[in-house]
């Protein structure tokens, strides 16, 4: 009984010992190495939409010693021509101003322009309010806005007169492109449309550009002025 015993104890440690040596180390050409476990790998899910940037609304940058904001406003003013569609008269004068703004991110537009046959004649006034995009870098001002309106005048009786008032709601939508001289001061187009039951109007402007960009200098006779 013993004899049985002893013998199963020794296939018992036997088959211990070559599991445990089987599955830690392995012999190839009489050397003894050891197995490392690879990690198992965990899948990171896959984001296919790319985040934009977008900056915070009070931050600046530096360009040439000159501290400026990212998000600003702008004022632009100017004058050019319009073309009146529903009275279908020669070109005629606008000019007009628009100030620009934004709360947080987005961007807004206040404005007014006064159009005629020529300069000096006016027989329409007119104010609009619109949201827009902008794109501006160190060189150049893109923006585009669309919005509603307000005009009022003296609509056309008979070929030469202008006798009869109007005031009517509209649509209005203009595109402004600015070459800058420096960061906040440039030059540029502005082209516009209008639209109310009394007349259609489009145009464009010769506009200069002012920026409320520039906050300072950053360093004054060498010295931080953070």
């Amino acid at each position: 009984m013993k004899k049985h015993f002893y013998f199963l104890l020794f296939i018992a440690i036997n088959f211990i010992a070559t599991s445990a040596f089987s599955q830690t180390d392995t012999v190839i050409n009489g050397v003894l190495y050891k197995r490392v476990e690879e990690p198992k790998q965990v899948e990171q899910p896959v984001d296919t939409k790319k985040k934009r940037h977008i900056p915070p609304v009070d931050s600046t940058f530096i360009i040439k010693n000159k501290k400026l904001r990212y998000y600003n406003n702008w004022l632009t003013i100017g004058g050019g021509f319009n073309q009146n569609l529903t009275y279908k008269r020669k070109i005629g004068f606008a000019g007009g101003l628009d100030y620009n703004f934004h709360i947080k991110q987005q961007y807004f537009q206040v404005g007014t322009f006064i159009s005629g046959e020529k300069f000096g004649f006016y027989d329409n006034y007119q104010f609009h309010l619109g949201y827009g995009k902008r794109y501006e870098d160190k060189d150049i001002h893109f923006a585009g806005f669309a919005g509603v309106s307000y005009s009022t005048g003296y609509g056309k009786v008979g070929d030469t007169v202008y006798t009869r008032p109007f005031s009517q709601p509209g649509i209005y939508a203009q595109i402004e492109a600015v070459k800058k001289v420096t960061y906040d001061v440039g030059a540029g187009f502005t082209f516009f449309v209008d639209w109310n039951q009394e007349q259609a109007i489009f145009g464009a402007k010769f506009i200069v550009y002012f920026s409320g960009a520039y906050r300072g200098k950053k360093y004054n006779d060498g010295k931080n002025v953070d």
